[in-house]
């Protein structure tokens, strides 16, 4: 389909319209508590239990009456354990004759067991060094919001709250069509002509990593047929379809028109480079979406788009990278009508600071995937950049790893 800018969008105009116009119709599951994991939650959960349930010591050391020091320190050397003291551990419940715990730093035992009070000014009043009741967790409060993405600390305090499993959002199903009459499946040796399909592995890992269930088809050829019928089959049971490649304007690029013809709203194109021939529509009530081939391409479109509706789906903000500044390398220059998303590596100025150096568009796809440790994103209406100029770069890996690569080839190790 060809790209016609004024029929186009930015990226930002093209996640809000498909978003305003997506009735999303959520369904939730209850999962163990083990396998909860980065789920988000359906609903607001609350304690099931107070802890502690009557209370705690706050410290290692011993309970006691804080009736016994309201005159002054008391002569404990003829105290019994059990009837004047008890033992008192961090976390532990003590009898309830005892109101005040004293710190173990603040006691001795003489040779004959007697117990000693060497503590100076303590302050033994009702409740000293006690956790009250619903301290650490209280029955009925909120331990986890709704729409929250469930981290291991998270998990960790539903436990507490007494919970051993529960109610998540089901994970958005994302349809995979691959499509093209040169592709074979991944582990395939290519013959003249042929393409390996390797773009599934990429959304497969993308989309189990944002919290979404892929559903990867096998590959359809350039056919209207072919590809309507295996479009109508995700429909049935995706909540979003992602067909793959016949974007643009080659002979056999069927997709994008029909998107158009099959959708109550298409857009196709966005204003960023590169993957610009993205077409976006909805039938039925799904997003189904046409994703650029390339790989590079792809990766973008799943990156800004595919990652929007995800967590849109789920309620949850759209997932952002860490961003450094740092220092162009060299000049690098744009159309002022498009957004140019260019992968960027990384290394250390000598001073303190990061240089961006912008990888060629003409690296090969290994090379490019090795070499990006972040994307630079010129927006729409600069003309580009020049070297010495400080701009921001979205981090693709931990900083860590770009610091100390120089380092680890300079002291002669291999990684």
């Amino acid at each position: 389909m060809e790209f016609v800018y004024e029929n186009s969008v930015t990226r930002q105009d093209a996640l809000r319209e498909l978003c305003d116009r997506w009735d999303v119709r959520r369904e939730s599951q209850i999962v163990p508590l083990d396998t909860a994991f980065g789920r988000v939650t359906a609903c607001d959960v609350r304690a099931l239990c107070s802890l502690p349930l009557k209370r705690s010591s706050k410290r290692d050391g011993i309970a006691v009456r804080s009736a016994d020091f309201a005159n002054g320190m008391p002569d404990t050397a003829a105290w019994r354990r059990g009837w004047d003291f008890e033992q008192a551990d961090t976390g532990d419940d003590f009898p309830d004759a005892f109101d005040a715990v004293i710190a173990v730093e603040d006691i001795a035992y003489d040779v004959d067991g007697s117990l000693r009070i060497v503590g100076e000014n303590l302050d033994v009043r009702p409740g000293a060094a006690v956790n009250p009741c619903g301290s650490i967790v209280r029955e009925g409060d909120v331990v986890v919001p709704a729409h929250t993405r469930l981290t291991p600390e998270l998990a960790a305090s539903l436990a507490i709250g007494g919970h051993a499993q529960v109610r998540v959002l089901r994970r958005p199903n994302v349809a995979y069509i691959p499509t093209g009459g040169e592709l074979i499946p991944y582990g395939s040796y290519p013959q003249r002509g042929q393409n390996i399909e390797a773009n599934s592995l990429m959304v497969q890992g993308m989309l189990t990593e944002w919290g979404a269930e892929a559903l990867c088809y096998p590959i359809v050829r350039d056919d209207r047929a072919a590809l309507e019928a295996a479009l109508d089959r995700a429909l049935e049971t995706a909540d979003i379809v992602l067909v793959n490649g016949g974007s643009s304007r080659g002979e056999e690029d069927f997709n994008s028109s029909m998107l158009e013809e099959r959708g109550d709203y298409f857009r196709h194109g966005v204003r960023a480079i590169p993957g610009r021939p993205v077409g976006m529509a909805l039938i039925d009530g799904v997003p189904v979406i046409n994703v650029p081939g390339p790989v590079l391409a792809a990766f973008l479109c799943m990156d800004w788009l595919i990652k929007g509706l995800v967590a849109h789906y789920l309620g949850v903000p759209k997932p952002r990278r860490h961003m450094v500044r740092a220092r162009m390398a060299e000049d690098l220059k744009k159309p002022l009508a498009f957004e140019r998303l260019s992968r960027v590596s990384l290394r250390a100025d000598g001073v303190g600071g990061l240089v961006c150096v912008p990888l060629p568009f003409d690296r090969s796809v290994p090379n490019a995937l090795l070499e990006s440790d972040g994307i630079l994103v010129l927006p729409i209406g600069c003309a580009g950049v020049d070297a010495g100029d400080e701009v921001g770069v979205e981090l693709l890996r931990p900083l860590e790893l770009i610091e100390a690569m120089p380092l680890a080839i300079n002291g002669g190790d291999v990684l």
